[in-house]
């Protein structure tokens, strides 16, 4: 039976995958720099957990010579990029989302959204949604400010188990990545993955079952109720 279930990746949330690309893009013109990310480059970017993280990797790459100030400010313009289109253009729930957590609140479960992003991002998302996802819901929201070392460490998840008091037996952790994924199962989580737009087709190893969205035209995944119990 599953007591608590935690949210992982934004992406889980959300497809926002392209609209932090074009963001990474307008961000980098601005520094100046003559980088622009198209979605097969990006996709392959998703591997690796955190966008200041693929900043420092291409920088390394590419000989580019940035410095962690320009990184760290690269990717706070970013941010800001981003999570303005996602709050202006309304961007929706990922289908299933707002069911499973109101499932999960009607059967007084325990809700916690654990990610490697910033908790701008996830406002962004939050705002976007309106009544469809309200974080005050969560009794943990943990992003990569609140832990040593981000995703595919278990750090976050550990966390939000401490915090909560979640048993890792009664615990569904939802992802969307290859390396999200390890995060939860290092943790000794079970794991339900759904990939995204961009992180589709990457291999995903020790999942309890891989969809691309939680419900479909006809309601919830036959596969994500058996799991969870709905």
């Amino acid at each position: 039976m599953i007591e608590t279930v935690l949210f992982g990746s934004i992406g889980v949330l959300a497809e926002t995958s392209d609209i932090q690309r074009r963001a990474y893009n307008q961000g980098m013109v601005e520094a100046g720099i003559d980088w622009s990310w198209d979605r097969d480059t990006y996709r392959r970017l998703l591997t690796i957990s955190g966008g200041q993280a693929r900043l420092r990797l291409l920088a390394d790459a590419t000989n580019a010579q940035l410095s962690e100030d320009q990184i760290v400010g690269i990717h706070r313009r970013k941010t800001e990029i981003a999570c303005s289109e996602i709050s202006e253009s309304k961007t929706p729930l990922r289908p299933g989302v707002a069911e499973l957590v109101r499932w999960a609140l009607g059967a007084d479960k325990t809700l916690g959204l654990v990610t490697s992003t910033y908790r701008p991002n996830i406002d962004a998302i939050a705002k976007a949604a309106g009544s469809e996802l309200s974080l005050d819901d969560f009794a943990v929201v943990l992003t990569t400010d609140d832990v040593a070392r981000g995703k595919p460490a278990p750090d976050v998840y550990k966390a939000a188990l401490e915090l909560t008091g979640a048993d890792p037996a009664t615990t569904i952790a939802i992802e969307d990545t290859p390396m999200s994924v390890l995060a939860a199962l290092t943790a000794g989580l079970r794991v339900i993955a759904v990939p995204g737009e961009l992180s589709g087709g990457q291999p995903i190893a020790g999942a309890e079952c891989v969809v691309d969205a939680l419900a479909d035209g006809s309601g919830m995944r036959p596969e994500v109720t058996s799991i969870i119990g709905l």
